[in-house]
């Protein structure tokens, strides 16, 4: 027993050494720097940080406006808008972005929510709930240590980092560490879970080495996201939940319970783990104590509800715990919460069938394999299920370990299909807990289905490398967007070479950040934003060229599909049409 122990800690250690070389290849990618002054200026005198902070204005923090809604946001649905004429303002708004953003659009959320906290009075409401407390918290503690140990400079003065974006850009480093390591606890999570419940070693390696080659994966494991870290606590919750299921002990059911609020506590769109806690309940009065009677102690009704009570009681003290403010400004600000929950709900819209789409983005946040596989391997484990009963112990952990894993993953996948319309190619983030349930059903279905040892491994040989296939060319764009030239850089060049003589006019799909539009001229170049809806395959008929980052190849042949990697903002290319590419709308 001991001998094989250890050789399962070996193996364990192993994945996860070859995890961490994934997850932190690239880890420094899209990082603001001064190199991108030269397009900015067009070769004149960059402005210096306290030149721009007066030209720009501070921000100051609104008690009553969340940390990720804009001051002043933009209304563009049904005109052309127009950004960069001839002010300076605009200009250096636009600089700081480039100061101090990274490529990645949601990353300096963190550390703007960061930034609004006051300690010496005693505030550390972080003014955004979207990224819980137990993502937001950490950050600035790794923030702290590291500044403690002069690894990163932490200091009030905003000009210091506007004149040293390369400063600021270590912040990024920090945060992005911390999800990577999350990313290797998931590894571990899912190793476990699959030994325990196909009791089969090669399939737990099979199905952590498909994890942390998944796209989604990867892409979440680089960037400063809590998306990783609440898909984790889901898996451990899950692991926790289908312990207690079998032995019926305290701490397990506690355990699960603190695991599900803390899984909420670091992203609330993990909510869905709280379904666990009355799906144990019930998954422990049919399948505890196998292959024994069903339970010992025959609970009544109000007992299991009771008890499913205490539990939610301990989950939501966790969420409370780790995100203080929220029940302290139901009191106190609720104008906060109502401006962070409104502009998170902007986000979330159906508009018309999103199943082909949401199977596309699936397909391409776990691959497509590895999605089909699992696909099938699901409904062929759930018709088994339903055709055999319960012999013994292994099957009782397998109903039940895979029994809870659905409970908190369909939902997810469901809500993915139900918003998915319209949505670009980085919402695949999204359906994370959906992708992990179709690879670790995919490697349970082969563990149970292929009974000889030869065939199984052909078949787990053929999922990992087909999900290494495209999750090795998302660590590729990392790295690329590690050195001086980038995808944006190129671009920036070429962008540059084109200017006009007399109408200097650039289409910007987004406003002009470092993810939405390469470094421009901002002296030469008369900057405007499209209308919404503005088909992002033809170049703005008022402008000479229009540029933006390129999404979903959606009609870009098979190959594109496959050797693009569209979910992640790294290495992204940059389309750029002329006014003399205009193409009229078809009849």
């Amino acid at each position: 027993m001991g001998l094989v122990r250890n050789q399962i800690l070996i193996r364990l250690f192993v994945l996860l050494a070859g995890a961490a070389v994934l997850f932190l290849a690239g880890i420094n990618w899209g990082l603001p720097s001064r190199s991108t002054d030269a397009f900015l200026f067009g070769g004149a005198r960059a402005w210096e940080g306290k030149q721009i902070l007066v030209l720009a204005g501070n921000v100051e923090a609104s008690a009553g406006r969340a940390a990720d809604v804009s001051s002043k946001p933009l209304d563009r649905r049904d005109r052309a808008v127009v950004v960069v004429v001839d002010d300076d303002r605009d200009r250096a708004r636009i600089v700081r972005r480039y100061r101090l953003m990274s490529y990645q659009p949601d990353e300096f959320t963190t550390f703007k929510s960061l930034s609004e906290m006051r300690p010496g009075r005693r505030d550390l409401d972080p003014r955004m709930y979207k990224y819980g407390g137990l993502w937001v918290y950490p950050v600035g503690a790794l923030l702290k240590a590291a500044s403690a140990a002069r690894l990163v400079r932490v200091t009030p003065d905003a000009a210091y980092y506007l004149d040293h974006p390369e400063a600021f850009g270590r912040f990024y480093v920090v945060a992005r560490l911390y999800s990577a390591l999350w990313g290797l606890i998931g590894v571990a999570a899912v190793f476990l879970l699959v030994r325990y419940i196909s009791a089969d070693t090669a399939a737990a390696t099979c199905a952590a080495l498909c994890f942390m080659l998944m796209p989604v994966v990867v892409t979440a494991a680089h960037e400063a996201k809590p998306h990783l870290a609440g898909t984790t606590l889901m898996l451990l919750a899950v692991f926790a939940a289908a312990r207690w299921v079998e032995n019926g002990r305290r701490r397990w059911a506690i355990g699960a319970a603190i695991l599900c609020g803390a899984a909420v506590g670091v992203v609330p769109s993990a909510m869905v783990a709280l379904l666990l806690l009355p799906a144990m309940q019930v998954l422990r009065t049919r399948l505890g104590d196998r292959p024994a009677p069903p339970l010992r102690t025959r609970d009544s009704g109000l007992s299991t509800s009771l008890r499913v009570a205490g539990l939610a009681i301990i989950s939501v003290l966790v969420y409370c715990m780790t995100n203080p403010y929220v029940p302290i400004n139901l009191v106190r600000n609720r104008a906060v919460l109502r401006s962070n929950f409104g502009n998170s709900s902007d986000f979330y819209h159906s508009s018309g069938l999103g199943l082909p789409h949401a199977l596309l983005l699936v397909g391409l946040g776990a691959s497509f394999v590895l999605a089909i596989v699992g696909g099938i391997g699901a409904v062929a484990l759930a018709v088994r299920a339903a055709r055999k009963g319960v012999t013994d112990a292994q099957e009782s952990r397998r109903r039940a370990a895979g029994g809870l894993l659905a409970v908190v993953t369909l939902p997810v996948g469901l809500a993915f299909v139900v918003f998915a319309a319209g949505q670009p190619a980085d919402y695949a983030r999204f359906a994370l807990p959906f992708d992990v349930l179709l690879a670790i059903e995919g490697v349970v279905a082969i563990a149970t289905f292929v009974r000889r040892p030869a065939g199984q491994r052909v078949c787990f040989g053929l999922l990992v490398g087909t999900t290494a296939f495209t999750g090795l060319q998302y660590v590729g764009g990392f790295v690329r967007d590690a050195r001086p030239q980038t995808s944006r850089t190129v671009a920036a060049a070429r962008i540059a070479g084109m200017l006009p003589k007399d109408l200097a006019v650039l289409a910007s799909r987004e406003e002009p950040a470092p993810w939405s539009l390469p470094p421009v001229d901002l002296f030469r170049w008369r900057i405007v934003l499209p209308p919404r809806g503005f088909p992002a395959d033809r170049a703005y008929s008022d402008a000479a060229i229009t540029v933006g980052p390129a999404d979903c190849p959606l009609g870009s042949g098979v190959s594109a599909v496959f050797l693009s990697t569209p979910i992640s903002w790294a290495d992204k290319p940059f389309p750029i049409l002329t006014g003399r590419e205009y193409l009229k709308p078809s009849r």
